[in-house]
């Protein structure tokens, strides 16, 4: 256990220790990041068991093989709490080297405060998985240049099966853009295309986490899958995006704004196991048809 952990701490640990992935956890305010908790599913993967790693830092599994450029990566997204999705080559107790996804996530007390590192260990040469992940998705829509509809639902159930694991809440938004047909009537498919990849490009730059999908869901609409603190928080953070793509200033006369305006529907839900993406999905869409009922260029979010 981690000494002075909280309650929702010690909730965090229980719910990590069954989980099939290795998981690690990390003290970032004590020097040299010490490694606080493992679970099975690291030893299973490493061979180091508790003793060999608990308090000494993550770079244990790189060894000498410390010349890899996406140490540096994992260390600057640390550095400023973002955390990131890199692949690296990793040697377990016993020697022998296996390539390994690791997805760092930050974890933050109740005042927000950056305390912990959650570490998601994959074995990537068993799945086939030998690239660094970049920030960006690898799998896009080819005219917007986000995550494609197919990227998104593959990286919407691993993030889903991460907040189970850890019991933490997780947010969908479903995004429309208002009025879009009478936009492409009015203005042309080329200007319409320049919309959404603009629109597009703007929600993607909202949401730069490691643990951030953002995709083209389908026609105008879009998808987003993130970690939040809670309803407040989302409901925000939505009220803010919708303020960012008024501020595209992108004209459209057949729109009672004047303007490109989006609305947004969201939903922020701590899942159980029965807790499918289908689920999250169709709750977020309920939310997204109350915004639009409601006018428009709004944010409707559930919780």
């Amino acid at each position: 256990m981690i000494p002075g952990e909280d309650t929702n701490q010690s909730l965090l640990v229980n719910s990590l220790i069954g989980a099939r992935e290795g998981v690690a956890i990390v003290d970032v305010q004590q020097p040299d990041f010490p490694v606080r908790y493992v679970n099975d599913g690291f030893t299973r993967l490493t061979g180091y068991g508790s003793a060999d790693v608990i308090g000494k830092n993550y770079r244990i599994l790189q060894g000498t093989d410390t010349n890899q450029p996406e140490i540096t990566l994992m260390l600057s997204a640390i550095a400023k709490g973002t955390g990131c999705v890199v692949t690296l080559r990793n040697y377990r107790k016993d020697g022998s080297m296996f390539r390994g996804e690791f997805s760092v996530i930050p974890l933050h007390n109740a005042q927000g405060v950056l305390t912990h590192f959650i570490g998601i260990l994959r074995n990537a040469t068993e799945t086939g998985q030998t690239e660094n992940k970049p920030e960006l998705p690898a799998s896009s829509d080819s005219l917007v240049g986000v995550a494609s509809r197919s990227f998104f639902d593959k990286r919407f159930a691993d993030l889903l099966d991460v907040s189970q694991h850890i019991r933490s809440g997780i947010s969908v938004l479903m995004i429309d853009l208002d009025h879009f047909s009478q936009f492409n009537e009015r203005y042309g498919k080329a200007a319409g295309d320049e919309c959404l990849r603009m629109v597009g490009d703007c929600i993607a730059k909202s949401f730069v986490r490691a643990s951030d999908c953002v995709a083209r869901y389908g026609g105008e609409e879009f998808s987003v899958v993130a970690f939040f603190p809670g309803a407040d928080a989302l409901r925000l953070y939505a009220q803010r995006l919708c303020e960012r793509v008024r501020g595209l200033n992108i004209p459209h006369s057949d729109s009672p704004h004047g303007l490109v305006t989006v609305s947004i529907g969201g939903i922020f839900h701590v899942p159980n196991r029965d807790t499918t993406e289908t689920m999250l999905i169709e709750l977020a869409n309920q939310q997204l048809l109350a915004a639009k009922h409601g006018g428009r260029d709004r944010v409707h979010i559930a919780d």
